[in-house]
């Protein structure tokens, strides 16, 4: 009976410890409730004019998929050369579209 009760005893002990580990300082004062929609949380700061420079800047950078410069990569960093027409191999990418197409057929 006294080993049944001594391990009630710190089976409890461990469950108030992890309760109480828990209870760590940056997570008081923490949102917990959540309407759908709503954000509750800081108002976002202004961005300033050379912040707001900066980030233009780089979304020229990035580009978008209907310019013609290639995603946004400059041309010293792409490789500009294509492939000629006799440097592919058409059988072996015949036979690569129809493995990816799911046809399993060789």
């Amino acid at each position: 009976m006294t080993v049944h009760r001594s391990t009630k005893l710190i089976g409890l002990v461990s469950v108030a410890i992890l309760v109480l580990g828990g209870c760590r300082a940056e997570e008081q004062g923490r949102l917990t409730s959540y309407e759908p929609g709503v954000y509750k949380g800081k108002p976002d700061t202004q961005l300033s004019e050379a912040q707001l420079r900066v980030l233009r800047q780089r979304s020229v950078y990035q580009g978008n998929s209907v310019v013609a410069s290639g995603g946004g990569v400059s041309p010293k960093h792409r490789d500009v050369r294509k492939p000629s027409a006799s440097s592919i191999d058409l059988s072996k990418l015949r036979k690569r579209a129809r493995l990816q197409g799911g046809s399993g057929t060789n």
